[in-house]
């Protein structure tokens, strides 16, 4: 309605991207963004929210392009358009301009939590695991009613093998955060090791509950059910798993494993074939297949 009285309203063209992108509909989020600029070159936040989008798009060097147009033009921009860039970087495999864009960041705006999460990730994948666990520890000081950073320490804990502080970081992010599936997904995978299978079970159903069409929670609880000896109730969730990701090696090769587990040859053979007709991406799925098809001849 804005648009219609104002045909030339920038900054309502921007918002309605927002929501547009909100909705997941990225291409008239763009075209929106791309009217935004064009009306309004100077107002900073259309950059950046293009930028996101190309990122969402997963085109990672538009979205690298966008957010430098868009530090360059706004300082107010320039926070979070460091962090977004150094996202972009993270996801093309260039750790050291992602932390370097992290930085930057936490100058800018040495409140934040948000880049210290991220540094941790870039440090946790590096093996690094004190300096994550820094990372986290600022994240936490910084905003220690925000769930990010507890999350960030449980991955740091779950890296070091150190079960009892996962869970109690997990705790704190599902507190905070009741929300937030994923940790429900991961304490599960820590319970289960622990032995403590009927609270990893509930874990595992809130996942799913939160969010129905979690593959890693269903191939996860399909993994408490085979060993608790269920088989029926572990391949129906291999089976939603796989209807949810048909190409998932890991649950192709699970599903198989099972099979001859419940003495089905022919299931299981199938499945580690599918398997292996895949392009590789698992090697533990792919060195399971082989394993198996060895086994059945």
């Amino acid at each position: 309605m804005a648009i219609r009285i104002d045909p030339n309203f920038g900054r309502a063209y921007h918002c309605r991207g927002r929501a547009y992108s909100a909705k997941g509909d990225r291409d008239h989020a763009m075209a929106d963004y791309n009217e935004a600029i064009r009306l309004d070159p100077a107002y900073g936040p259309s950059y950046t929210s293009r930028a996101e989008e190309y990122f969402n798009k997963r085109d990672f060097d538009l979205a690298i392009a966008g957010f430098t147009e868009s530090i360059e033009r706004s300082p107010k921009q320039a926070y979070r358009a460091l962090v977004m860039r150094g996202e972009a970087y993270a996801a093309k495999g260039d750790a050291d301009r992602a932390v370097a864009d992290y930085g930057e960041a936490m100058q800018r705006n040495p409140a934040a939590a948000w880049p210290y999460e991220l540094r941790s990730t870039i440090r946790l994948n590096k093996g690094d695991l004190d300096a994550a666990l820094d990372d986290c520890d600022s994240a936490v000081r910084l905003e220690p009613g925000n769930a990010g950073g507890h999350y960030c320490r449980a991955m740091v804990f779950l890296k070091k093998d150190d079960s009892d502080r996962t869970i109690r970081e997990l705790d704190d992010v599902i507190r905070i955060m009741p929300s937030f599936e994923r940790a429900y997904v991961v304490r599960a995978v820590v319970l289960h090791r622990k032995g403590d299978d009927k609270r990893a079970l509930a874990d595992l159903d809130e996942a799913i509950r939160l969010k129905p069409a979690n593959l890693e929670a269903y191939h996860s609880r399909a993994g408490v059910f085979r060993d608790l000896g269920r088989h029926d109730r572990a391949l129906a969730d291999y089976n939603e798993a796989i209807r949810l990701d048909p190409k998932s090696q890991l649950a192709l090769a699970n599903r198989g494993l099972l099979y001859m587990m419940m003495s089905d040859p022919k299931h299981a053979r199938a499945d580690f074939s599918r398997v292996l007709a895949l392009p590789p991406s698992d090697k533990w799925a792919a060195d399971t297949a082989r394993e198996g098809l060895g086994f059945l001849k």
